[in-house]
């Protein structure tokens, strides 16, 4: 699976569970929501849009994600697979 997870960020007003969050990234959709299922992540939690398509993984997924393949990036290497996607859909 080519799944990515960034660098955890402090999100202390998001009125959640959870305030550490990174993010969960993928090269397709099917293996995004093949991991999400994986680390039990609910459907209606994916981050739907055109290229910014994501989960917001609580940072105590993050290890198991790992653990189960995903890559950890920089915040520069998301940047790129965003630019790309963008790209891919035709909208520079």
């Amino acid at each position: 699976m080519a799944c990515y997870v960034d660098t955890v960020r402090e999100y202390p007003g998001a009125g959640l569970r959870f305030t550490r969050f990174c993010h969960l990234l993928a090269d397709s959709r099917d293996e995004l929501h093949a991991m999400a299922d994986e680390l039990g992540i609910p459907r209606r939690y994916f981050q739907d849009h055109p290229w910014r398509w994501h989960h917001d993984l609580p940072e105590p997924l993050r290890e198991r994600a790992v653990e189960l393949g995903a890559r950890e990036v920089t915040l520069h290497e998301v940047g790129a697979l965003l630019r790309r996607r963008r790209a891919e859909l035709g909208m520079s």
